[in-house]
C-alpha cells in the first residue's frame, strides 16, 4: 500500500475536493482499492463524503462510530500503539467509492501530543519514536488490503502534519493562483528541510542509545530519503471576471500561473521523486466549478459523477464531463509518475 497526502500550506486552493475526487476516480475507474483518511481537523473530506443524517454517529455526545481520533486514543492516553478499528465509513456505503477513517475537530487540539513525542524522539527515546511514527503502523496494518491510502491534511506546519508526512511515500501539492501559493511553497521547503535534518540525526541518536536491534525492532522511519517524495502539483484556476467586451482573465493571475513550475523547481526539487521532470509533475489545471461543488456536497458525490437527479441542469452537465476528462488526466499522470500506469 502506496500513502499519497495532499497537503499545501496555503488554504483554499482546492485541495479537499480534488483529494476526494481523485481518490473516488482511481477507485472506480482504474479498479484500485483506496482507504481515505481524513487528518484535517476541519474534517471537509467527511463532510463531503458522510450524509449529514448520520453526523450524531460520529459526533454527538453518544456518538456510537468511529473516527481518527478512536484510532489515536492509545497515543492520546500516553501509550504508543494505535487502537485498529474494523469498522470504518465503506465504499459500499457511500458514493466515492472508497473506505474513510472520518477526521474529527478534536485533531486540532492534540498537537502538543505529537510536539512533545517529536521532542523525545530527538533525544533517541523509543516512546517518542513510536508516537511519531504512528502512520507506519496504520500503513502496515492495512497493506495487505488497499492499494493506496489518500490523506487529506490541514494547511498548518505543526507536529501532526508533520508526523504524517515523515511516513507518507507520496506528496501532491495542489496550488493556487495567487502570490500566497508561492510564498506556501517557500515556507513548506523550510518547514520540511528543518525537521528533516533534525530527524537524520535523532536516528543517529536511536542507534547509539538503543543499539541496532532495537531500533530496528518497531516501525520506524529509519532511512527518510525514501519517503515524503512530490510525484505532482496542479494549479487551481483563478476566476475571470465580466467586462462590457466579455469575460477575461486578470493579468496578476497569469503572472502568478507562469511562476507556479519554476517555485516549485526551486524550493522542493529535494523532494522529487525518481527525477521526474517540471512537465511530469504539473498534474494540470483545475477549473473553478463552482455551480458543482454545493451540487456534490448536498448529494454527497464526487463531481465527476453528479446526474440530473442531484440537480445538474442546463450547462452544467458539459462541466461535469468535463471535470471527468480532467479527472482522468489527473489520475493517469499520478500513476504514472508512482510507477503504477500499467498496473491497473
Amino acid at each position: 500500500m502506496k500513502i499519497i497526502t495532499y497537503f499545501n500550506n496555503k488554504g483554499g486552493v482546492g485541495k479537499t475536493t480534488l483529494a476526494v475526487n481523485v481518490a473516488s476516480f482511481m477507485a472506480t475507474h482504474f479498479g484500485k482499492k483506496v482507504l481515505f483518511l481524513d487528518a484535517d481537523p476541519q474534517a471537509n473530506s467527511t463532510q463531503m463524503m458522510v450524509p449529514d443524517q448520520f453526523w450524531l454517529d460520529y459526533y454527538g455526545e453518544r456518538a456510537s462510530k468511529s473516527t481518527i481520533m478512536n484510532f489515536l486514543s492509545p497515543i492520546i492516553e500516553g501509550d504508543s500503539g494505535l487502537n485498529f478499528i474494523d469498522e470504518l465509513y465503506m465504499g459500499t456505503a457511500n458514493r466515492y467509492n472508497v473506505d474513510l477513517i472520518p477526521g474529527h475537530p478534536g485533531l486540532s487540539v492534540i498537537e502538543d501530543i505529537f510536539s512533545d513525542a517529536w521532542n523525545k524522539s530527538l533525544g533517541g527515546d523509543i516512546g517518542g519514536f513510536r508516537r511519531t511514527n504512528w502512520l507506519r503502523q496504520m500503513k502496515q496494518h492495512y497493506a495487505s488490503t488497499y492499494d493506496y491510502m489518500f490523506i487529506d491534511v490541514g494547511p498548518s506546519l505543526g507536529a501532526l502534519n508533520r508526523s504524517i508526512l515523515l511516513n507518507t511515500d507520496f506528496v501532491v501539492t495542489p496550488m493556487g493562483s495567487d502570490i500566497f501559493s508561492l510564498i506556501g511553497v517557500s515556507n513548506i521547503s523550510t518547514w520540511i528541510k528543518e525537521w528533516m535534518h533534525s530527524y537524520r540525526r535523532a536516528v543517529h541518536v536511536l542507534y547509539d542509545r538503543h543499539g541496532s536491534q532495537s531500533a530496528e525492532k518497531y516501525l520506524f522511519n529509519l532511512d527518510i530519503d525514501k519517503t515524503t517524495k512530490l510525484i505532482g502539483f496542479s494549479i487551481q484556476q483563478y476566476v475571470t471576471r465580466t467586462f462590457a467586451d466579455g469575460r477575461r482573465p486578470i493579468a496578476a493571475y497569469e503572472s502568478i500561473i507562469i511562476q507556479v513550475p519554476e517555485a516549485i523547481e526551486k524550493h522542493l526539487n529535494y523532494l522529487i521523486y525518481n527525477n521526474l521532470t517540471i512537465e511530469e509533475l504539473n498534474l494540470g489545471d483545475v477549473p473553478y466549478l463552482y455551480s458543482l461543488v454545493p451540487l456534490a456536497q448536498a448529494s454527497k458525490s464526487p463531481m465527476y459523477s453528479l446526474v440530473r437527479g442531484d440537480g445538474v441542469v442546463g450547462g452544467q452537465t458539459s462541466s461535469v464531463k468535463k471535470y471527468k476528462e480532467i479527472l482522468d488526466s489527473i489520475t493517469r499522470k499520478l500513476l504514472k509518475n508512482m510507477g503504477d500506469l500499467n498496473a491497473d
